[in-house]
């Protein structure tokens, strides 16, 4: 299987995992035997608390729902594993597991919907070193909506890993600042249409609009652009174990 033929089959491999109300969008595959799909338990996890439905998405917008069968939480391998409740018109490839041991240099693809944008990207990389004992890094440039995508082998294309993390390397916690960007952003939003409080010539409550709005956009320019061309893969054994698990 030469490169172009490898992609064409890793793209139609790889779907996009959308929940209901976009509050959260990632990628998945399917994976393993007919009707499963995969992706990262942190993509779905809103559609699990707030009960919204899990949709399947292609790159040319054929939709359907799915049925969650496991899962393993993020503070463990963080994957997801579900299931097709209607076929999609487009006849997707399943991607088949490769357990070995992975050592430095083996050249890779990786697939997924970055940014949470409607295009599905194909893209090469090298596995870069391990990473813990659940997974390996690729010096791939991986954004949030990767997630949940496929690492392959380009050497036989099966799948080694499964896109779960980009590496962030500043001295402060990047995950953190968004997460304190976004409550301040609901506190001032909660404040909206209160009477307002008029300090020198100033409209606090106006004040307080504009200070939730910048917060959400600069939250959302600073989790799109903290890139580092670093991405994290868990391997997948830990996927295909679960699946032995789980009933279809």
């Amino acid at each position: 299987m030469n490169k172009e033929e490898l992609f064409e089959k890793i793209a139609k491999a790889t779907i996009k995992i959308e929940c209901e109300g976009n509050i959260s969008s990632g990628s998945g595959f399917y994976f393993f035997r007919k009707g499963l799909i995969v992706t990262n338990y942190h993509v779905i996890k809103s559609s699990l608390r707030d009960r919204k439905k899990i949709y399947a998405k292609t790159e040319n917008g054929d939709s359907a729902v799915l049925k969650l069968l496991g899962f393993s939480t993020e503070d463990e391998y963080d994957l997801a594993i579900l299931k097709m409740e209607e076929e999609l018109r487009e006849k997707g490839e399943i991607l088949l597991p490769k357990i070995s041991s992975l050592s430095r240099g083996i050249p890779v693809c990786f697939s997924g919907f970055p940014h949470g944008i409607n295009d599905l990207l194909v893209q090469t990389a090298y596995v870069s070193g391990p990473f813990k004992d659940i997974g390996f890094y690729i010096d791939g440039s991986v954004n949030g909506g990767n997630s949940g995508g496929p690492v392959v082998d380009m050497r036989d294309g099966k799948v080694i890993g499964i896109i779960t993390q980009r590496r962030f390397l500043t001295p402060i916690d990047l995950e953190q600042v968004y997460k304190d960007l976004h409550y301040l952003h609901e506190h001032f939003r909660r404040m909206e249409g209160r009477a307002g409080v008029v300090i020198s010539g100033i409209d606090f409550g106006q004040f307080a609009q504009l200070m939730s709005t910048s917060f959400s956009v600069f939250g959302k320019v600073l989790n799109a652009n903290a890139n580092t061309g670093i991405g994290i893969a868990y391997r997948i054994n830990f996927l295909t174990n679960k699946i032995e698990t789980v009933k279809a």
